[in-house]
């Protein structure tokens, strides 16, 4: 019997992984950890073009899908954030963050919530994928005919119903504290839209933010023209970090990535004020 997940120590963290994702656990235990690569990009970014908003040392980590804490993990150990709030909601990938959180000493600053962050609070249907752990993602439903095209058998993915909360509530109630974060961080394969809809403050906020850009993904969410929209209203620059350079461009250029990115090709963005 294959072991269901093994330690690998890199970059002075302890992961613990899965042997039955293909993705963010194979990419750790062969490569180092996940997010190392795009995390030098973000802060190389932001000493570049806005080092007034460098400064997630001794600040509070947003991670918006934190799957196995990789991110959250790296912010905390390499990057000196001072706190994390950190959200994931498929429950293998919960067990794990929790491990690898309370491995590096990190549970007394670390808030690990397991819901999905919506545009409602409530709950969502969610869709896990057998390959990739990395792309377990709230399903939203058309209605009528759906001639989405589902190339990555979505259609055929067991899901599950988990609790959905707004970020704007849990800064509300306290339990998120918007004026201690110095970064967030935004990966949920398509639903960032949504998420967007229902964090309207940190969007009005000047915490640089991180977010995956995936048209695929936000058009099977019918969610792309919302991400679009919502943060053309709010932030006036972004870069995006796939492409060569650090180059600036306003947000009212947003639309031109779909040109860009076809099929399941993406990217990531660094949202600035």
């Amino acid at each position: 019997m294959v072991t269901p997940s093994v330690a690998v120590d890199t970059d002075g963290v302890r992961f613990y992984v899965s042997t039955s994702d293909r993705e963010v656990s194979r990419e750790t235990f062969a490569r180092g950890a996940y997010e190392r690569e795009l995390f030098s990009r973000v802060t190389e970014a932001l000493r570049r073009v806005a080092p007034e908003a460098c400064k997630l040392e001794g600040r509070g980590f947003l991670d918006i899908g934190g799957n196995i804490g990789s991110a959250t993990c790296i912010a905390l150990h390499r990057y000196g954030a001072e706190q994390a709030w950190t959200f994931e909601p498929a429950p293998e990938n919960l067990k794990l963050l929790r491990q690898n959180v309370l491995v590096n000493g990190f549970d007394r600053r670390v808030q690990v919530h397991p819901v999905a962050l919506s545009d409602h609070e409530g709950s969502v249907v969610f869709e896990l994928s057998s390959a990739s752990w990395g792309d377990h993602r709230v399903r939203v439903e058309q209605p009528g005919n759906d001639d989405r095209p589902a190339l990555l058998d979505e259609t055929g993915r067991d899901t599950l119903k988990v609790p959905a909360r707004r970020l704007d509530s849990l800064i509300d109630d306290g339990s998120v504290d918007l004026g201690a974060l110095g970064l967030a961080w935004i990966d949920v394969q398509g639903h960032e839209g949504h998420v967007f809809a229902g964090a309207t403050k940190l969007l009005a906020s000047n915490v640089p933010i991180v977010c995956e850009y995936w048209r695929y993904g936000l058009e099977r969410s019918d969610g792309l023209e919302r991400f679009n929209s919502l943060i053309a209203a709010s932030r006036r620059r972004f870069i995006d970090l796939g492409a060569a350079g650090y180059t600036v461009r306003s947000t009212e250029q947003l639309g031109d990535l779909r040109g860009h990115y076809r099929g399941l090709a993406g990217t990531d963005l660094l949202l600035l004020s």
